[in-house]
Protein backbone atom coordinates (compact mmCIF):
# COMPACT_ATOMS: atom_id res chain seq x y z
CA UNK A 1 0.00 0.00 0.00
CA UNK A 2 1.54 3.28 -1.06
CA UNK A 3 0.41 6.66 0.13
CA UNK A 4 0.88 9.94 -1.65
CA UNK A 5 1.83 12.71 0.73
CA UNK A 6 1.95 16.39 0.01
CA UNK A 7 5.75 16.28 -0.06
CA UNK A 8 5.75 13.34 -2.50
CA UNK A 9 3.43 15.21 -4.83
CA UNK A 10 5.50 18.37 -4.68
CA UNK A 11 8.72 16.42 -5.34
CA UNK A 12 7.28 14.60 -8.35
CA UNK A 13 7.62 16.77 -11.43
CA UNK A 14 5.56 16.52 -14.58
CA UNK A 15 7.95 15.45 -17.34
CA UNK A 16 6.37 17.48 -20.14
CA UNK A 17 5.96 20.86 -18.44
CA UNK A 18 8.58 20.74 -15.69
CA UNK A 19 5.98 21.94 -13.18
CA UNK A 20 4.87 20.19 -10.02
CA UNK A 21 2.31 17.49 -10.79
CA UNK A 22 0.17 18.51 -7.81
CA UNK A 23 0.09 21.65 -5.74
CA UNK A 24 -0.61 22.12 -2.06
CA UNK A 25 -4.15 23.27 -2.92
CA UNK A 26 -4.91 19.88 -4.50
CA UNK A 27 -4.82 18.30 -1.05
CA UNK A 28 -7.52 19.02 1.49
CA UNK A 29 -6.85 19.75 5.11
CA UNK A 30 -8.50 16.51 6.18
CA UNK A 31 -6.37 13.91 7.95
CA UNK A 32 -7.02 10.22 7.43
CA UNK A 33 -6.45 7.05 9.40
CA UNK A 34 -2.92 6.61 8.03
CA UNK A 35 -1.87 10.08 9.12
CA UNK A 36 -3.40 9.45 12.53
CA UNK A 37 -1.47 6.17 12.81
CA UNK A 38 1.74 8.02 11.88
CA UNK A 39 1.14 10.55 14.66
CA UNK A 40 0.44 7.80 17.20
CA UNK A 41 3.59 5.93 16.14
CA UNK A 42 5.65 9.09 16.50
CA UNK A 43 4.15 9.91 19.92
CA UNK A 44 4.60 6.39 21.34
CA UNK A 45 7.90 5.74 19.54
CA UNK A 46 6.63 2.44 18.12
CA UNK A 47 6.52 1.09 14.55
CA UNK A 48 3.71 2.41 12.35
CA UNK A 49 2.19 -1.06 12.00
CA UNK A 50 1.87 -1.37 15.80
CA UNK A 51 0.32 2.08 16.05
CA UNK A 52 -2.17 1.20 13.31
CA UNK A 53 -3.18 -1.96 15.17
CA UNK A 54 -3.65 0.01 18.41
CA UNK A 55 -5.72 2.61 16.54
CA UNK A 56 -7.87 -0.14 14.99
CA UNK A 57 -8.41 -1.68 18.43
CA UNK A 58 -9.48 1.66 19.92
CA UNK A 59 -11.89 2.41 17.09
CA UNK A 60 -13.36 -1.11 17.26
CA UNK A 61 -13.83 -0.73 21.02
CA UNK A 62 -15.62 2.59 20.56
CA UNK A 63 -17.99 1.15 17.96
CA UNK A 64 -18.69 -1.94 20.12
CA UNK A 65 -19.43 0.24 23.16
CA UNK A 66 -21.70 2.48 21.08
CA UNK A 67 -23.58 -0.59 19.90
CA UNK A 68 -23.87 -1.98 23.43
CA UNK A 69 -24.26 1.07 25.64
CA UNK A 70 -25.28 3.86 23.28
CA UNK A 71 -22.84 6.47 24.62
CA UNK A 72 -19.05 6.71 24.95
CA UNK A 73 -17.50 9.67 26.79
CA UNK A 74 -13.78 10.36 26.60
CA UNK A 75 -12.75 12.98 29.14
CA UNK A 76 -11.01 15.93 27.53
CA UNK A 77 -11.98 14.81 24.02
CA UNK A 78 -15.74 14.49 23.67
CA UNK A 79 -18.79 12.24 23.67
CA UNK A 80 -20.02 9.85 20.99
CA UNK A 81 -23.73 9.11 21.28
CA UNK A 82 -26.20 6.98 19.36
CA UNK A 83 -29.46 8.85 18.76
CA UNK A 84 -32.64 8.41 16.79
CA UNK A 85 -33.45 11.30 14.47
CA UNK A 86 -37.21 11.70 14.24
CA UNK A 87 -38.90 11.10 10.93
CA UNK A 88 -40.56 13.97 9.15
CA UNK A 89 -42.61 14.83 6.11
CA UNK A 90 -41.40 17.14 3.40
CA UNK A 91 -42.48 18.21 -0.07
CA UNK A 92 -40.56 17.18 -3.16
CA UNK A 93 -39.23 20.43 -4.68
CA UNK A 94 -40.17 19.58 -8.28
CA UNK A 95 -43.40 17.64 -7.98
CA UNK A 96 -44.76 19.07 -4.74
CA UNK A 97 -45.55 15.52 -3.60
CA UNK A 98 -45.46 14.92 0.16
CA UNK A 99 -42.82 12.37 1.17
CA UNK A 100 -42.55 10.76 4.58
CA UNK A 101 -39.06 10.03 5.93
CA UNK A 102 -38.79 7.34 8.60
CA UNK A 103 -36.90 7.60 11.88
CA UNK A 104 -33.17 7.24 11.40
CA UNK A 105 -30.58 5.99 13.87
CA UNK A 106 -27.42 8.08 13.77
CA UNK A 107 -24.29 8.79 15.79
CA UNK A 108 -23.38 12.27 16.94
CA UNK A 109 -20.14 13.60 18.38
CA UNK A 110 -20.09 16.45 20.86
CA UNK A 111 -16.57 17.78 21.44
CA UNK A 112 -15.50 18.74 24.94
CA UNK A 113 -14.85 22.37 25.81
CA UNK A 114 -11.18 21.52 26.30
CA UNK A 115 -10.92 20.14 22.74
CA UNK A 116 -12.68 23.17 21.33
CA UNK A 117 -10.29 25.56 23.06
CA UNK A 118 -7.21 23.55 22.07
CA UNK A 119 -8.16 23.41 18.38
CA UNK A 120 -9.02 27.07 17.91
CA UNK A 121 -6.47 28.87 15.79
CA UNK A 122 -6.66 32.45 17.02
CA UNK A 123 -9.85 32.76 19.04
CA UNK A 124 -9.83 33.46 22.75
CA UNK A 125 -11.23 30.76 25.04
CA UNK A 126 -14.90 31.02 25.94
CA UNK A 127 -15.74 32.63 29.25
CA UNK A 128 -18.33 30.70 31.22
CA UNK A 129 -21.12 32.70 32.83
CA UNK A 130 -21.29 32.51 36.60
CA UNK A 131 -24.47 30.79 37.74
CA UNK A 132 -26.81 32.56 40.14
CA UNK A 133 -25.93 36.20 39.35
CA UNK A 134 -28.54 38.51 37.84
CA UNK A 135 -27.91 39.52 34.26
CA UNK A 136 -27.47 43.13 33.15
CA UNK A 137 -30.33 42.95 30.65
CA UNK A 138 -32.87 41.95 33.29
CA UNK A 139 -35.51 44.67 33.62
CA UNK A 140 -37.56 43.53 36.56
CA UNK A 141 -36.79 41.56 39.66
CA UNK A 142 -39.27 38.80 40.08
Amino acid sequence: MTRTTKQDAMDRMDQATGKAAATAEDFGRQANKGILADKVAEELNVPRRTAARVLDAVLDAVSDLLRGRGKVAVKGFGTFERRIRKGRAYKHPLTGESIDVANKETIIFKPSDQLIVETRTNAAPRVKKVQGLPTDDMLFKG
